[in-house]
């Protein structure tokens, strides 16, 4: 289902709950806000703001990705590449993981 402000108003107050839940979304107000909620996180799409330490620099050919919790498909990605140790788990904060990946990687799209 694609969420639309249309489609989220016809479920119910605990269907939308169930939806903010699965992106990690506050699950408490009305109806009304927590359709906002999903719109807004939909929108934001999978854009990660990235804030390192100061002092830390990737190594030369490597760069920092984030991945919001609920991202299950970059996961799968990510997974697959830990497996051939070409990932390295940095830190999690605030519903977001932090890997270093090779400075040319890009996530590619999965098949429905």
């Amino acid at each position: 289902m694609e969420y639309t402000r249309e489609n989220l108003k016809k479920l119910s107050l605990v269907e939308i709950k169930q939806i903010c839940k699965d992106y990690y979304l506050p699950h408490i107000g009305t109806k009304t806000t927590l359709i906002n909620n999903i719109l807004n996180f939909i929108k934001k799409g999978d854009k990660v703001i990235i804030s390192l330490p100061t002092n830390y620099k990737p190594p030369t050919g490597k760069k920092v990705i984030g991945i919001i919790m609920g991202d299950h498909e970059k996961r799968i990605q990510l997974g697959k590449l830990m497996e051939k140790n070409k990932v390295k788990i940095l830190y999690y904060s605030i519903g977001v993981h932090y890997y270093q990946v090779d400075k040319d990687f890009e996530f590619t799209k999965l098949n429905d």
